[in-house]
């Protein structure tokens, strides 16, 4: 193996699921420089599919862009300001690099790629459920002090780290966050019920929580609902 191969392998975590081998593979989305390791990964583990925490909107603009189509890009002044530190920490892109990268080498090797975020519509239920009126007019406000705010994390996964605490120390977004990662824990578990080997490409910042909420899915529930 490679010396670029054994770091990627470093970075996989891989979890048993029922007879499934579950390979997570954690980037910080945006860094061009994922693209690679990301590449390295899904042709190291030969996955059976590979999952993208997109969602199923998100996942039809990966397919359009692999097929060539310019991406039509809007950032949120939180996503503006992200970018602009993370850049301290090498270039960084729009569509996240390793998004549009594991979708591009999964089809160029005949690997079905599916999305496991929320949909738009469980998007909205779930942040009107979660986001309290107060907490939606702090979180419009607060993107200046964030502009303000020194990061002098010493990597970008640091980095990475340290902004979610900041962006989510609202507890109406974490709860939001929270919700995310029980939905794609479940959607895991639902692929890995059909697959003997899956890869998932996953945000860094995320990553903990899905595997924490993954141990708790029941696979008997959806192993049941599968073959009804």
């Amino acid at each position: 193996m490679n010396p670029g191969g054994q770091r990627v392998v470093k970075r996989l975590r891989t979890v048993q699921v029922g007879g499934c081998a579950l390979y997570i593979f954690p980037t910080v989305k945006g860094l061009e420089r994922e693209r690679r390791p990301v590449r390295e990964a899904i042709l190291e583990a030969r996955p059976k599919i590979v999952a993208i925490p997109v969602s199923a909107e998100g996942l039809r603009g990966l397919r359009a862009i692999w097929k060539g189509k310019e991406p039509d890009i809007f950032l949120s002044h939180y996503e503006e300001i992200y970018a602009v530190k993370l850049a301290r920490y090498g270039k960084v892109c729009v569509p996240p690099p390793s998004f549009t990268e594991a979708y591009s080498v999964a089809s160029g090797e005949g690997i079905p790629v599916r999305a496991i975020d929320l949909d738009e519509e469980g998007f909205s239920d779930a942040f009107v459920q979660s986001i309290s009126s107060a907490n939606l007019i702090y979180h419009s406000l607060r993107w200046r002090w964030l502009k303000r705010k020194r990061f002098d994390q010493p990597t970008a996964r640091e980095f990475a780290l340290a902004w979610d605490r900041a962006v989510n120390s609202l507890k109406g977004f974490r709860n939001l966050e929270n919700r995310r990662e029980e939905h794609m824990a479940r959607e895991l578990a639902r692929l890995c019920v059909r697959r003997r080997k899956v890869l998932a490409v996953v945000e860094l910042e995320r990553m903990e929580g899905i595997l924490a909420k993954l141990s708790t899915v029941d696979l008997k529930s959806i192993e049941k609902d599968e073959e009804e």
